[in-house]
């Protein structure tokens, strides 16, 4: 049970405990799913810090079917005038062409004037065109409900496609399918197709990983498959081979032509030739744009043509196949929370740790710098670590610890000065805080310790006859403004009130903070003996005050010693008291009742009476006016004690 208590008491303890509850509640919050939306937002801010990558021959050009040549040529375009425009791009001598518009039911009419620049008969053959070689890949959704099937004439080639890209729950896309599987049959995505026709002239074929495979490896690199938990995703759907979009172009990142280009002849051959061209709609009156990573970072927050996320995927494959780009991959379950945890005590550390609001504002900057940096350069590596998990762990479990040891600091500050006095004096108070560790041990209770001190002792001479002919009201207030004054003045001079008894006063100097060196031992005892004469003076006022009042008045013994005292806790929890006692302190208080009559020699300071031992006179240099009154042998003390009484200062 001990032990159990002094952990519950330990702050290192409970700072842990804390910390450990914020961990779990936020890691629970992430294995839930909770933070899938923030973490995805953070991710697409990583996404956009990157620098992005400059091509000087970009390998895709688009051709852009506008809402002007829809206006024109009609949406969709009829079959002659689709096969016309695939014809050109076969004639400007692309590698691969992608279709991203549906073709799954023929249109044969063509509307406008037959024979016009741009408007080609009717009997041009689509099917002709297309099946000419394999370049020509064209876009279905053969598994959707309904399905959008491919054109009849493309049944039992490897000319159709499905889309590339996966929209997340918050309607932003960061992955890309290299194929999904449906009754073991394969649907390779458009983006693919289109590599493969790419690659095919460079001799660069994908193949299996020898050491892992059910992955693909296209050139020199091996293409990770996603999985339902990676980075910041929740129980994401992973069906398919699909991995995370990089988006390393940016906003508008491939050179583009319009169709009208394409029928005016006006693209010039080298735009084309030996790269992909990807035909897709340009257009508000057809649905095809979506939200990327780059799209919060540019104005009014545009939206990008499905065929531009198209030609990310093709370009990140290639990318691959050079190895010229890594796969952003991210750590496992168990690294990940290993991460977090370590954030999570890096803050409770902090919290732990903190003095000041200054030390808080660095460390929330530093650590802040830190993780963000730390993620940055990771996501620069293509690994995607998580930011948000940490960056709440680390708040959360600094701010509580932080606000644990307030809470627990103010009880103990209050606890700790409290147990000296109401009259410790605000620098002694934030000294004694300030080295608290020297004051409160392992066990939170204070530390007993053997100091030197100066200890005064006090009484007021009269008070039991004037408590016989005085009511408890008008007693009280006499000896409350009696002790209040001496309280005051102890206090004044650099001491500390330890104790009342009726009407005595227990003070120290060189209390609770103790004086190691002997000239610091030395000005304890100026400071007890000038506050003695302090309340000599102050006596003599009182007693003018009462007597004009016609109140009893009194006269002060006062003892003072100096030497080795044992500080320690008295008491109980509910009760203690941070006290000194010992030798020195037993003399002071029978200095203080020495002959407590006499104070005959002192006639013209009758009102009070100052006896110090010889052990404080030594400290004194003879700064004060002190009569020798030879040894004498004091109460309970079997040796000798030389007395001297002061009458002022030198």
């Amino acid at each position: 049970m001990g032990v159990a208590r002094k952990l519950a008491r330990s702050r290192l303890t409970i700072s842990a405990l804390i910390t450990a509850a914020v961990f779990a509640v936020v890691a629970g919050a992430r294995s839930v799913g909770s933070l899938e939306e923030l973490e995805l937002d953070a991710y697409d801010w990583l996404l956009r810090s990157r620098p992005l990558i400059q091509l000087d021959d970009n390998p895709v050009v688009l051709i852009r079917l506008r809402e002007e040549e829809i206006q024109k040529y009609g949406h969709p375009l009829c079959d002659a005038r689709m096969a016309v425009a695939l014809a050109k791009l076969q004639d400007l001598g692309a590698v691969a062409i992608g279709v991203d518009i549906y073709r799954d039911i023929p249109i044969p009419a063509c509307t406008g004037r037959q024979g016009e620049r741009g408007l080609p008969n009717n009997d041009t053959d689509l099917a002709e065109v297309v099946l000419r070689d394999d370049r020509v890949v064209i876009v279905a959704q053969p598994l959707e409900d309904p399905p959008v099937a491919a054109p009849k004439f493309l049944e039992g080639t490897d000319q159709i496609a499905v889309p590339d890209f996966k929209l997340d729950a918050n309607g932003i896309v960061h992955r890309a399918f290299i194929y999904y599987s449906h009754e073991n049959v394969p649907y390779y995505s458009l983006s693919f197709q289109l590599v493969l026709r790419y690659l095919r002239a460079q001799e660069i074929n994908p193949t299996n990983d020898p050491d892992q495979p059910d992955l693909i490896r296209i050139g020199e690199t091996t293409v990770p498959m996603f999985r339902p938990d990676d980075g910041g995703y929740h129980d994401a759907d992973a069906g398919g081979y699909q991995y995370l979009l990089d988006f390393a172009l940016g906003h508008a990142g491939f050179p583009s032509h319009t169709l009208e280009d394409l029928y005016t002849d006006s693209i010039p051959e080298e735009a084309v030739r030996g790269k992909i061209a990807l035909l897709g709609t340009d257009s508000t009156s057809v649905k095809d744009h979506f939200s990327t990573p780059h799209s919060a970072d540019l104005p009014d927050n545009p939206l990008m043509l499905g065929m531009e996320i198209h030609a990310h995927a093709v370009s990140q494959l290639i990318r691959f196949a050079h190895g010229e780009t890594r796969p952003i991959t991210s750590w496992n379950q168990r690294s990940e929370y290993a991460w977090i945890l370590a954030w999570c005590v890096l803050g409770g550390a902090f919290g732990y740790w903190n003095r000041s609001g200054r030390f808080t504002a660095i460390a929330s900057v530093v650590a802040l710098v830190a993780l963000l940096g730390a993620c940055r350069l990771a996501i620069g590596a293509s690994l995607w670590i998580p930011l948000v998990p940490p960056l709440l762990a680390t708040g959360t479990s600094a701010a509580l610890v932080t606000g644990f040891r307030a809470f627990r600091e103010r009880a103990e500050r209050s606890e700790l000065t409290g147990l000296f006095s109401k009259f410790l004096r605000p620098e002694v108070a934030k000294a004694i805080w300030d080295q608290r560790d020297q004051f409160i041990g392992p066990d939170d209770r204070p530390r007993a310790q053997r100091i030197v001190l100066t200890s005064l002792m006090s009484d007021l001479q009269g008070y039991t006859t004037a408590s016989e002919s005085m009511g408890p009201e008008a007693l009280m207030g006499w000896i409350n403004e009696y002790m209040l004054i001496m309280a005051n003045l102890v206090g004044d001079h650099a001491g500390v009130v330890d104790d009342y008894a009726g009407d005595g006063i227990k003070a120290n100097f060189g209390f609770p903070i103790p004086s190691v060196t002997e000239d610091a031992i030395g000005k304890d005892a100026h400071n007890a003996v000038n506050c003695a004469l302090a309340m000599g003076t102050a006596m003599d006022r009182l007693n003018a005050d009462w007597q004009a009042r016609g109140l009893p008045t009194g006269r002060v013994r006062i003892g003072i010693f100096t030497g080795p005292a044992v500080v320690g806790i008295l008491g109980g929890r509910m009760s203690m008291k941070y006290t000194t006692v010992g030798d020195t302190v037993n003399t002071a208080a029978r200095l203080e009742s020495f002959a407590k009559d006499d104070f005959s020699s002192q006639a013209e300071r009758s009102d009070w009476r100052i006896l110090i031992g010889e052990s404080t006179l030594q400290y004194l240099d003879g700064a004060f006016r002190a009569e020798d009154l030879g040894s004498h042998a004091l109460k309970g003390k079997h040796q000798t004690t030389r007395i001297y009484r002061v009458s002022g200062t030198s």
